[in-house]
């Protein structure tokens, strides 16, 4: 599975993750307030899913098709490792806030990521709840299983950092390409 800046009308789209922001990621143009590119920086949330995703195909013995991807959503779409003041940022400005355009596709799957109930981020998950998919879950923090089907607002969806791949590979596994 390569990183490619840009996915193209001939690129397949396996599924789809949410988290909360970008965290530590960076943004490539510093002076621009638009959805772009980024920098991952320190932040880890895409290697996990890399991660989990290779040892899921493996589990069924196929390799990722050539020109796959995973599309990243996220609540918001502000940089900033501190989610606090990334919150911050963010409520001066949700009524002009950047959507990404990918969130008009329907998506094979739907992982959450989001991690626990933060009745600040409510507006920016409702809003997720709107995104089309074939199969919506998530690992729930507090029970180690995966629950088919999207979170409550305050439901704990497991983030990638410091999760046991166990838990999530033959879900995932399971899902993929049906």
């Amino acid at each position: 599975m390569n990183s490619i800046a840009r996915p193209s009308n001939k690129d397949k789209c396996i599924g789809a993750v949410v988290g909360k922001n970008p965290g530590s990621a960076k943004p490539c143009d510093k002076n621009s307030s638009s959805i772009q590119e980024i920098k991952l920086d320190r932040d880890q949330l895409l290697r996990n899913i890399k991660s989990i995703l290779i040892k899921s195909h493996q589990r069924i013995n196929k390799p990722i098709p050539e020109s796959s991807y995973v599309q990243m959503l996220n609540l918001f779409y502000i940089c900033d490792k501190d989610l606090n003041q990334a919150i911050k940022k963010i409520e001066v400005h949700h009524s002009s806030q950047s959507i990404c355009g990918t969130e008009a596709k329907d998506f094979p799957f739907l992982w959450y990521v989001w991690g626990g109930d933060n009745k600040k981020l409510n507006f920016y998950k409702s809003r997720i709840f709107n995104i089309k998919a074939d199969r919506h879950f998530y690992l729930d923090t507090k029970t180690n299983k995966v629950v088919d089907g999207a979170p409550q607002l305050s439901d704990c969806a497991r983030h990638t950092q410091g999760m046991k791949h166990d838990f999530i590979v033959p879900y995932i596994s399971s899902v993929l390409y049906k």
